[in-house]
């Protein structure tokens, strides 16, 4: 991929938290994974050492069980190319592959792409590329952004 360029993925804000439900339902399997994980990590640190007060074990664990949630909400970036931006499409087709996710919809202007997952409704965590002459906006989860510019600048 020779001439072309990432921007750094920001952070797209979205008004109101609870407008996010999306967000809400793809948090489940952290949630699950959270709730039946931390008890048994802070249980297993303090027989390691009794002497350890709790809130020092309960606080960081709870801190990083929490930070994965900043991976779920939405980001873009774009990826720049002196030639057609079409002929970039088959590029990202095969990074988005790769991170398990097909594509759904497709016109002039934009392609979309999903990962099935049972717990997902398919607009849940969806990727969306706007085409234009130079330029591929991606917009999706900011984890997938994050894996999605790394496959695709190896």
């Amino acid at each position: 991929m020779n001439s072309v360029t990432f921007s750094e993925i920001q952070r797209v804000n979205r008004p109101g938290f609870l407008q996010r439900i999306d967000t809400w339902r793809q948090s489940l399997p952290w949630a699950l994974t959270l709730l039946a994980g931390l008890p048994v990590l802070v249980l297993g640190l303090h027989l390691i050492d009794p002497g350890t007060p709790m809130p020092f074990l309960v606080v960081p664990a709870i801190i990083g069980g929490l930070l994965p949630i900043c991976m779920l909400g939405p980001g873009r970036f774009e990826i720049r190319s002196r030639v057609d931006a079409h002929q970039m499409i088959d590029t990202l087709d095969k990074a988005l592959e790769t991170l398990g996710y097909r594509r759904t919809t497709t016109d002039s202007t934009t392609i979309r792409y999903f990962r099935p997952r049972p717990w997902l409704r398919a607009q849940e965590g969806a990727i969306d590329v706007a085409v234009r002459e130079h330029v591929l906006e991606i917009v999706g989860p900011m984890g997938s952004l994050r894996l999605l510019q790394h496959r695709m600048t190896c």
